[in-house]
């Protein structure tokens, strides 16, 4: 597969000396550009604030208190960037666990170079493809400042804001929920919440966010709406509290 002139920049998380230092001579050979290697998931973090790879290749275990599907989970959750899983976790458990981050690949070491940059190339391919898919049909989607037209079966529905619950991902979908009916749509959540007017809308989960106006109550960290029962995380409890009109 031809790539461009412009190296595709690689970010590593590796415990293992002798693994970092190989890998990081194999894929530079190959014309990746390297931009650092980080033993924990917590460095691999603090590293992604300042720096932009095209595409971060994780261990699953790694030093530090979190492993790399955490990991995996925080950079969906915040950034745009695939992950490829270079690890030595053959077990079906770990398998399933690491899918549900929906890596570009799940490769076992020790690795084959050939496969590795395969892997790679697919992944920021893919990667790529699907980001021009989303932003597409978010241009094209029908929006207004009060409501949106959703896809109900062969025809097109209006929702107005006001009247939105929550919406919830769920794998590869999300479910938008008003008090009458749940429509299911092909969009990511980040797509989503840039959409939806943000003085109405907030995510308070990884997987939810909510209309601020339909909160019914809160007690520890759940939020009720309509006898859903929706967790907070909590990366995003403080701002929730500040947005909230507290008495």
């Amino acid at each position: 597969m031809k790539r461009s002139d412009t190296k595709n920049k690689i970010l590593i998380a590796e415990d293992d000396f002798v693994v970092a230092k190989n890998l990081s001579l194999s894929l530079t050979e190959r014309g990746y550009d390297v931009l650092d290697i980080k033993e924990s998931g917590e460095e691999l973090l603090i590293a992604m604030k300042s720096q932009q790879p095209d595409l971060v290749i994780l261990d699953i275990n790694l030093a530090g208190f979190i492993d790399g599907i955490a990991v995996a989970g925080q950079i969906n959750e915040h950034m745009d960037i695939p992950i490829l899983y270079l690890t030595s976790d053959r077990d079906r458990m770990t398998l399933e666990k690491a899918k549900l981050t929906h890596p570009a690949g799940y490769l076992i070491k020790p690795f084959d170079i050939d496969e590795l940059v395969s892997a790679i190339e697919l992944g920021i391919y893919n990667h790529t493809l699907s980001r021009a898919s989303v932003g597409k049909e978010a241009d094209e989607a029908m929006i207004s400042e009060t409501h949106l037209f959703v896809k109900a079966k062969n025809r097109l529905e209006k929702v107005k804001f006001d009247d939105i619950h929550y919406v919830e991902a769920n794998d590869i979908y999300a479910s938008l929920v008003t008090a009458q009916n749940t429509y299911i749509l092909s969009y990511p959540l980040k797509t989503i919440e840039t959409m939806f007017p943000g003085n109405l809308f907030m995510r308070v989960h990884r997987s939810f966010i909510v209309n601020l106006n339909q909160i019914e109550a809160i007690e520890d960290n759940t939020i009720q709406i309509a006898r859903k029962n929706i967790p907070i995380g909590k990366t995003h409890r403080s701002e929730l509290m500040k947005r909230l009109s507290i008495i």
